[in-house]
């Protein structure tokens, strides 16, 4: 009788456990949930197309290929830096520019970081991307996964040795927060909150509130504790304007 009451009681507790404990995921889990989450897998085969900043932007992805353009068009001068898989260059008012590599590096540097972000959390799936979670936090009674992502300097491109956190919600996996540290002309720190999330063409599209640090060398996966206070600073609004995205169906040729 005894036997029989323990292996009751053994059983009982494996099934209150495994009702309670939520399925432990290992942070590359949790970044594909939180692709597919955004329809970020449909950003494969895709063009996507906003405004920012005044500037027109097309990603166009292809599989593996992809072309970049940023367009500015100021007086009678309309300029488009254009990069993708091989190459990079700019032109004006459709005659090719001869711009010194260094200041070109920087303009197609420029195209990427801002198409980076707006699809984001697609391409943190990459293989030179390292993903670590390093804990969960509650904010505004949601409760997050925090991943650390950083990059392999061989193939984790020219910012590789920026350093980010994202907060990904745990019952949505949509990205609420991220926090990321840079170094270019000088260095820092910027947390961001998304806001006026929306759907278009089953793609998770946000803009964010863009937040920078009040004391020197913070520590970034803990800039959570620092916006929960109130001690950071609005530093600038991310908006994505005139959104539209469409799947290619012809294969992308670079130019």
């Amino acid at each position: 009788m005894k036997k029989i009451l323990l292996t009751f009681l053994c059983i009982t507790t494996l099934f209150i456990q495994s009702c309670d404990d939520k399925p432990s995921l290992t942070a590359p889990e949790i970044i594909n949930k939180s692709i597919k989450a955004h329809g970020g897998d449909l950003l494969d085969q895709s063009t996507m197309e906003f405004t920012f900043r005044g500037n027109a932007y097309r990603a166009t992805r292809d599989n593996g290929a992809f072309e970049y353009t940023r367009t500015r068009v100021k007086d009678s001068l309309t300029t488009v830096d254009k990069l993708n898989n091989d190459e990079s260059n700019r032109t004006i008012n459709g005659t090719l520019q001869q711009v010194p590599d260094s200041l070109m590096t920087r303009y197609a540097s420029s195209v990427n970081s801002v198409v980076y972000f707006a699809q984001l959390p697609y391409s943190l799936d990459g293989k030179a991307v390292y993903k670590e979670l390093i804990g969960t936090k509650s904010i505004k009674n949601k409760n997050y996964y925090k991943v650390k992502v950083t990059f392999d300097p061989n193939g984790g491109g020219e910012d590789h040795d920026d350093e980010f956190v994202y907060w990904i919600n745990q019952e949505s996996f949509l990205v609420d927060y991220l926090a990321y540290s840079y170094c270019e002309e000088d260095c820092g720190y910027r947390f961001r909150e998304s806001v006026n999330r929306r759907t278009i063409s089953n793609v998770t599209i946000q803009d964010y509130n863009n937040y920078k640090e009040t004391v020197q060398d913070p520590d970034l996966s803990n800039m959570d504790d620092n916006y929960i206070t109130g001690d950071l600073k609005l530093l600038s609004e991310i908006k994505l304007e005139n959104v539209n995205i469409t799947e290619n169906t012809s294969r992308l040729v670079n130019n």
